[in-house]
């Protein structure tokens, strides 16, 4: 070989290094987006969200009373004969026990997912020769069984311990009732792995406190309690034994499902046949396809990407609806999902409900799941809840005014109590029940609008509106109205009366002169009469809560000062420019004439003005209107009325301060 041929010149050199460079660069960009891609899309989205919180005694804070005559008590195995006479009613644990073949598909009435609430009232079980569906208690009068087991509640964990045991003391009653020969046996609700991140809002504890009320509610109901959880639990931690479980999941492998047969057998309660026949039984049909997700076969199958699951997501029976996209308004919804696929759906509560949870302890009225590994059937629970709000007090400057607010429901709180003047919120109202203040100067010839509000979970249900107005001059006559208020929300009316008179709603008291009226979110418009013998110093109007601004009323009210109220019905343009927004509960915004829009769950508002009737000052029958020029105009001395439309303006910070210069 030559010398010439073993040397480089310049050039070569440069174009070797470029080459090197080149190479280098794309091996470090490929090394990057391999990163980049494996963070992104390696793990599950609810990976990433924790645990609950589990106390530090949870070893020993499951302690089940064993002297209790509902508790069984371990005995000689049973075997197979007393499992074949057992139908097991449950959620995707029991239909476990089938895809193992544990059980035939004649022993069991189950589905994954399902929930206490959900077991009572869905038909969900079929048989060969007919398409009608039958509920659980329907099915056990069907098939006969000597026995049933039931084992429910894993998808309950948002509940509290009273509902869910009001809902599975139902079940059980239910039972009893369609087939009174049948021994039942309450089975606790397998605990939970310290590891099941998939699931992080299911909470160990919870679990507990179910099982140790499930074994009370046994006593109270003479039916049995198998405490199956003794055999499935880590006595050391609390949590579910490692080897019975999924990793990461709640589920239980072949050898837990096994584990709390034995236990099963193990304790069994032997009773006389009290059956009367057991011919004409129906034969089961399977009436969708499951999908153990981890199941039966190790397996690398059950985790395609390719694996068709159903979500289902319905309503508890009543106090709302569902949407999701174009959907709207719905009380079910279906999809058919792949592992890859993602499903957003929102709770929408009724007017004068309160959205609680989803069945599987999801506290958000969205929820996105993602990631499917099996079916998935979740029930959005609602809470009826109302707030009602009186006014009571003299006109009379230095003298005591005061609002109270009546909570009704189970979650609605004082502390999730907010008040509204002229549409602003009043901090230092907030958290009370009882608002008192002193009518002082800045408060004459004004009037306010005055409403509140109580929340939950991101949904809030409004009271009805009171509009206060105080005024210059000291009359001597006194009256008091209705006002009235709907705990669902829906608009109501009430009339005035006259002197003297007491209303369940708003009443303002008297010895200022002070009047008050009620006027209802009904279609078209009322005036409200004026004892023309009577001056008013002070006066106050009640509308009816309406939380989702539907209400299509205007109400004509009487002048502030002398005017007396005209008998005729305000028309469009005696309408006032100014308006009190207020949000509303529902999901979309709607425009509306009532007196004011509300407070929303859904943060969309709805617009609507109040319109204010004037009449003649010695109340006689030709009496004519005019609509105020501004929207955020001070009132003036006579009979214009203060009042503030969201986003037109603030309200003088004075006018607030001073109508809730609360004194203790």
């Amino acid at each position: 070989m030559s010398r010439n041929s073993q040397s480089m010149t310049p050039i070569q050199k440069q174009a070797v290094l470029v080459c090197a460079v080149c190479a280098l660069a794309i091996l470090i960009t490929a090394s990057v987006t391999y990163v980049l891609l494996a963070t992104k899309g390696g793990s599950p989205s609810s990976s990433s969200v924790p645990q609950v919180e589990e106390p530090d005694d949870l070893a020993t804070h499951y302690q089940v009373n064993t002297q209790s005559a509902a508790l069984l008590t371990e005995t000689a195995d049973a075997g197979e004969a007393y499992l074949s006479d057992t139908l097991f009613l449950g959620d995707s644990n029991t239909v476990r026990l089938y895809n193992n073949g544990l059980i035939t598909l004649q022993q069991f009435c189950a589905k994954e997912g399902i929930g206490i609430q959900t077991a009572l009232s869905e038909p969900l079980v079929t048989f060969r020769g007919t398409d009608q569906r039958y509920t659980m208690a329907q099915a056990v009068a069907m098939m006969k069984p000597r026995r049933v087991v039931i084992t429910l509640g894993t998808n309950d964990n948002g509940m509290e311990v009273e509902t869910f045991i009001g809902y599975y003391t139902q079940l059980v009653q239910e039972i009893q009732a369609s087939y009174p020969y049948t021994d039942i046996i309450v089975n606790t609700i397998p605990p939970v792995p310290q590891d099941h991140s998939n699931y992080p809002s299911t909470s160990q504890e919870k679990i507990d406190d179910f099982n140790m009320a499930l074994l009370t509610m046994c006593e109270n109901l003479g039916v049995k309690f198998l405490n199956s959880a003794e055999v499935l639990k880590d006595p050391a931690t609390g949590f579910g034994l490692d080897d019975y479980y999924i990793g990461g999941d709640i589920h239980l492998k072949s050898s837990g499902l096994k584990a709390m047969l034995n236990y099963l057998t193990t304790h069994a309660y032997e009773t006389e046949d009290r059956r009367p026949d057991t011919s004409n039984i129906p034969t089961r049909t399977l009436e969708y396809t499951s999908n153990p997700s981890d199941p039966v076969a190790p397996s690398s199958s059950s985790e395609a990407a390719g694996d068709a699951f159903e979500a289902r997501y319905r309503i508890d029976q009543a106090g709302g609806t569902l949407s999701s996209g174009d959907a709207a308004g719905e009380t079910s919804l279906r999809f058919d999902v792949t592992g890859e696929q993602s499903v957003t759906v929102t709770a929408v509560p009724d007017d004068g409900y309160f959205f609680v949870n989803w069945s599987d302890g999801v506290t958000s009225r969205t929820r996105t799941d993602s990631n499917f590994k099996q079916n998935l059937d979740v029930t959005a629970v609602f809470s009826r809840a109302s707030v009602e709000i009186s006014g009571e007090g003299s006109g009379i400057l230095g003298m005591n005014y005061t609002f109270t607010a009546r909570l009704s429901g189970q979650y609605a709180k004082a502390e999730n109590l907010h008040w509204y003047v002229n549409g602003v919120e009043s901090e230092e109202a907030a958290g009370r029940t009882t608002v008192s203040f002193i009518v002082d100067p800045l408060l004459a010839n004004q009037t306010y609008t005055v409403y509140a509000a109580v929340t939950y979970n991101d949904s809030q249900v409004v009271s009805n509106t009171l509009t206060v107005s105080f005024e210059s001059g000291i009359g001597t006559g006194s009256s008091s109205s209705s006002s009235s208020s709907s705990s669902s929300g829906s608009s109501s009316s009430a009339d005035s009366s006259s002197s003297s008179s007491s209303g369940s709603g708003s009443s303002s008291g008297a010895s200022s002169g002070s009047s008050s009226s009620s006027s209802g979110g009904s279609s078209g418009a009322s005036s409200i009469p004026e004892d023309s013998s009577e001056e008013a110093s002070a006066s106050s109007s009640s509308s009816g809560s309406s939380s989702s601004a539907s209400g299509a009323g205007s109400s004509s009210r009487p002048s502030s000062s002398s005017s007396q109220a005209s008998s005729g019905s305000s028309s469009s343009e005696e309408t006032d420019s100014s308006s009190n927004s207020r949000p509303s509960s529902s999901s979309s915004g709607n425009s509306s004439s009532s007196s004011s829009s509300r407070p929303a769950s859904s943060s969309s508002h709805s617009s609507s003005s109040s319109s204010h009737a004037s009449s003649a000052a010695d109340g006689s029958d030709d009496a004519s209107s005019e609509a105020p020029a501004s929207s955020n105009s001070r009132p003036s001395s006579s009979s214009s009325s203060a009042s503030r439309g969201e986003g037109e303006g603030t309200v003088n910070d004075q006018f607030v301060d001073g109508l809730f210069g609360i004194v203790d």
